[in-house]
């Protein structure tokens, strides 16, 4: 299957980040966020395992500026 809509690279870091964060926000049930307003370290690592969850859908339909190839 061709994938015909290409992102920017900007844009795609910033799809990915908002969905991901949307995401652990969604489904959290424990706070997110410590006292100084950083992710917890557990949080950290949920969202990074979300994060590789959404770019490998992201790549099943859309191509990131710059990989393009002649599949």
């Amino acid at each position: 299957m061709s994938k015909e809509i290409i992102i920017p690279a900007e844009k795609w870091v910033e799809l990915y980040s908002e969905l991901s964060e949307y995401i652990l926000e969604y489904a959290s049930l424990d706070p997110i966020y410590d006292d100084e307003g950083n992710r917890t370290e557990e949080k950290q690592d949920e969202f990074i395992d979300i994060v590789n969850s959404v770019e490998s859908i992201m790549e099943s339909v859309l191509t990131k500026e710059g990989e393009i190839s002649d599949d």
